[in-house]
């Protein structure tokens, strides 16, 4: 038995509407598909570092912010605090979760001095996981793992 063929092309304008309705589903595809990392909103001019090899990762949900503007304000989470209410909050904080961790944002024309003398307050705190937030060099290497010091010395030859 053999059928007919009736195969003929058909040339005519492609439609706009369908195209543009593609367009929008895929965009909208890969919105609601990526992830985004919300940081709070004060704006800090941090410092510029290569990427450390000895730092792994990003912070975790569980920690908290403290930031330290230029003009020497801190900021606990968002929210404007002083030495004392920033020692409470952290002790609190340490209480309730014992795990957590503390990412100390710092602009890079805050003073040492200050910069320690909080480091030693969330110590005394209670909280034992501090990170320093930096911004990466772009185009840099990671800066290589620190060497030991026995494979730092050559081997002595008789």
């Amino acid at each position: 038995m053999k059928f007919k063929r009736n195969l003929q092309i058909v040339e005519g304008r492609i439609g706009a509407v369908p195209l543009v309705n593609v367009a929008l589903l895929a965009g909208l595809f890969f919105m609601l598909s990526s992830s985004y990392v919300l940081q709070p909103g004060v704006n800090v001019e941090m410092l510029d570092l290569p990427v450390s090899t000895l730092v792994a990762g990003a912070p975790e949900h569980n920690a908290v912010m403290v930031t330290i503007t230029r003009d020497d304000l801190i900021f606990y989470n968002d929210e404007r605090v002083d030495l004392e209410k920033l020692k409470t909050g952290l002790e609190e904080t340490a209480r309730r979760f014992p795990g957590i961790r503390v990412v100390l944002k710092s602009d890079q024309r805050v003073s040492y001095e200050r910069l320690v003398q909080i480091l030693d307050l969330t110590k005394a705190a209670g909280v034992h996981h501090v990170l320093l937030a930096t911004r990466p060099l772009l185009n840099q290497p990671a800066t290589p793992p620190l060497k030991s010091q026995s494979a730092a010395t050559p081997a002595a030859q008789p």
